[in-house]
């Protein structure tokens, strides 16, 4: 049965999706880089977690005041997975887009996918609208509630168990499926 946040999807394409996921993401714990910086994260959400994200990103670091620090903190304290309104505010920040805050998100909780244009594209194909918008929280938040839908309909499939978050296995496989 497929969840309510996927009503519209071809099903025959997120089948074959799912048989060929395995062999598009076989090589994702090869990625050193997003390993070493994913343990790199620990106990609760920090300022360290999104240093730790941008520098995995290439981000240009950001300087921040202790109100700025604060702020952003709090937010990311408060929200719950799948939620992400709480975070709008943060976008008026200079040099935050969704992407970034998306990286953040996936670093500090390891539940929220990484925002992706490739994988927003695939969605679409796939008969699920999934617009994609550097600018528009509510563009991300469509798309974690994609990546939630694809998640609930893997059961029958079963991701791989390559140890590494659920959301950035399907983020890549997303970014790979032709």
């Amino acid at each position: 049965m497929i969840p309510v946040e996927l009503f519209g999807i071809h099903v025959e394409m997120c089948e074959r999706f799912y048989d060929e996921l395995p062999g598009l993401v076989s090589d994702a714990f090869e990625d050193k880089e997003y390993v070493d910086s994913l343990f790199k994260v620990e106990s609760e959400r920090s300022l360290e977690h999104l240093n730790i994200a941008d520098d995995w990103a290439k981000n240009t670091p950001l300087i921040w005041n202790e109100d700025l620090e604060n702020e952003v903190m709090m937010a990311l304290r408060t929200i719950s997975y799948p939620k992400v309104n709480l975070l709008e505010h943060i976008l008026s920040l200079d040099n935050v887009d969704t992407v970034r805050l998306s990286q953040w998100m996936h670093f500090s909780t390891n539940v929220y996918p990484i925002y992706s244009e490739k994988a927003c594209e695939t969605l679409t194909r796939m008969g699920v609208p999934t617009p994609f918008d550097r600018n528009d929280i509510a563009s991300y938040g469509l798309y974690v509630q994609r990546l939630e839908g694809l998640k609930q309909y893997s059961p029958a499939h079963g991701l791989p168990e390559i140890g590494l978050p659920r959301a950035r296995i399907l983020q890549l496989g997303l970014e790979r499926f032709k």
